[in-house]
């Protein structure tokens, strides 16, 4: 059985160990984490300990990784770097999921409790999806975004690389939100979202944007 490591070891990084701990699998067993600040985890009472800083970890070959940091820039620069040295990572969907036919889940990616992915939805790697959010049909989830919890992503939906979308937010079908970008919690996209820009609202409405601006 291959050794689990769990890349950060914050909220994100806790929350993906108690799902793990859920799994019934036979191919891996949790050993600890991978985190930059050794304290991390200090009075939290977790079972695991810290076994070394993910920006040195050398992986070896009975070793796999789960990506457990919240944030999609740090989550896809530190990730990336392990593979650059050869870590497999593993993506983790908890038992409680709904799929619909023709789901396609990359490499790292954690579905949390509840959440339900529609047919011939398609999530990149390192997505992370958090508890209920719901993803629907058709629609698409790049690379390390993070769908917080109670997200209703609808049908044809395409969302780009890195971004992060807000607790109930709310994207309408056939929507586009750029890479990068920030939806806020609680705010219905109604128009296409441009890359590297922040919305907020109902209807969202921008609140930052990048020197190329925003749809």
């Amino acid at each position: 059985m291959k050794r689990c490591l769990i890349v950060g070891a914050g909220g994100w990084g806790r929350e993906v160990l108690s799902w793990a701990l859920q799994l019934r699998q036979t191919e891996w067993e949790i050993a600890g984490f991978l985190n930059s600040d050794p304290d991390s985890l200090k009075g939290k009472n977790i079972p695991y300990p810290i076994l070394g800083d993910p920006a040195s970890w050398m992986p070896a070959p009975d070793e796999v990784f789960l990506a457990g940091l919240g944030d999609p820039a740090p989550r896809l620069s530190v990730c990336n770097g392990l593979k650059s040295r050869g870590a497999r990572f593993v993506t983790l969907i908890h038992p409680s999921v709904i799929q619909g036919l023709n789901v396609e889940i990359g490499e790292g990616c954690v579905i949390s409790p509840n959440a339900v992915v529609s047919a011939n939805a398609k999530l990149d790697s390192f997505v992370m999806v958090n508890i209920a959010a719901t993803l629907g049909h058709d629609c698409h989830i790049g690379e390390g975004t993070t769908v917080s919890c109670h997200v209703d992503v609808m049908g044809h939906v395409k969302v780009g690389a890195g971004c992060f979308l807000g607790s109930h937010a709310c994207i309408l079908p056939g929507k586009k939100v750029g890479d990068r970008a920030i939806v806020g919690a609680g705010s219905a996209v109604v128009r296409n979202v441009a890359a590297e820009t922040t919305v907020m609202g109902v209807p969202a409405q921008v609140l930052a944007a990048s020197r190329k601006g925003s749809d």
